[in-house]
């Protein structure tokens, strides 16, 4: 059975390009960025698709900064909402299969509890209310498609927390970080190598599911082994200590972020018959790679 062409929007972000880095060299990929589609433009979306050969169609692309969401709600609606929604609808036509990426922001975070994929959402800001859409709209429209949530992406493609706190840790030893804010670190690189598998062994997987590492953070608890793992490494950092704050003493966000957003990944343990490992082990590798290269 010959490889599924695969069709990769938001392939210059930082999970994109993990993607089309994991997926091109035994596929026939076609890579899209917004220059390519434009979900602002969504009355243009389905003829562009036309015109494009894929089996199965994967969308990172969106909206991402939950303050700019704040600040322009309608186009958030456009680009996490409406487009889509069209992008499912045009799936569902021509039979390819949709893998759409989503948020941990869809919750409250007001519970402690590790969050399933059939748990109750209640957004609390404009992103998390417009992501939400966008999936119940892809899975009304596509109930085939497949809908991934996500939370704070690291990897190689695209400069993230680690990157930015061993920066600023390079510069000077006062350091702070939100320590009641949690949720749970995820590689770039093992989302990549779970959606091979999902399109080569599950082609029956749908709705949603947790794609995410194990184990849970803070932003606090997040930087210090970042920290840890560079000065191991021979980076020049000043400390490793990093003084904990609150969210609530951050002023500078438009968006209320959710506290507590620890998503449960058993669902995908069981579809992939694996150990999904554990965060901080998939930070060591990436820091590896990038501060010593074999």
């Amino acid at each position: 059975m010959p490889a599924p062409r695969i069709l990769i929007l938001g392939s210059n972000g930082g999970l994109g390009r993990a993607l089309v880095r994991k997926l091109a060299p035994k596929h026939e990929v076609t890579a899209w960025t917004r220059a390519d589609l434009d979900f602002e433009q969504p009355e243009t979306i389905a003829d562009k698709l036309a015109r494009c050969e894929f089996d199965v169609l994967l969308n990172p692309a969106g909206m991402t900064s939950p303050d700019v969401c704040e600040i322009q709600p309608e186009t958030a609606h456009l680009a996490n909402v409406i487009g889509p929604q069209v992008l499912a609808e045009c799936c569902h036509r021509r039979g390819a299969r949709l893998i759409h990426f989503s948020t941990d922001h869809v919750f409250s975070g007001e519970s402690p509890a590790v969050l399933l994929e059939d748990d109750a959402t209640s957004p609390i800001n404009v992103y998390g209310r417009a992501k939400r859409a966008g999936e119940l709209a892809i899975l009304k429209t596509c109930p085939n498609a497949l809908v991934a949530r996500v939370s704070w992406l690291f990897g190689p493609d695209k400069p993230s927390h680690p990157d930015h706190f061993i920066a600023r840790a390079r510069q000077t030893d006062d350091l702070a970080a939100v320590a009641d804010k949690r949720s749970i670190p995820t590689s770039t690189a093992d989302i990549s190598d779970w959606i091979e598998r999902i399109i080569h062994h599950h082609p029956k997987a749908s709705g949603v599911l947790h794609m995410c590492n194990s184990g849970t953070a803070s932003w606090h608890s997040w930087s210090e082994v970042t920290l840890e793992i560079a000065e191991r490494l021979g980076v020049p950092v000043k400390t490793t200590k990093v003084s904990p704050i609150k969210l609530a003493d951050l002023t500078q966000f438009k968006a209320r972020r959710p506290l507590m957003t620890v998503m449960g990944n058993q669902r995908l343990q069981n579809l992939l018959g694996i150990e999904v490992r554990h965060w901080s082990d998939a930070l060591e590798d990436y820091l590896v790679d990038k501060y010593q290269p074999r």
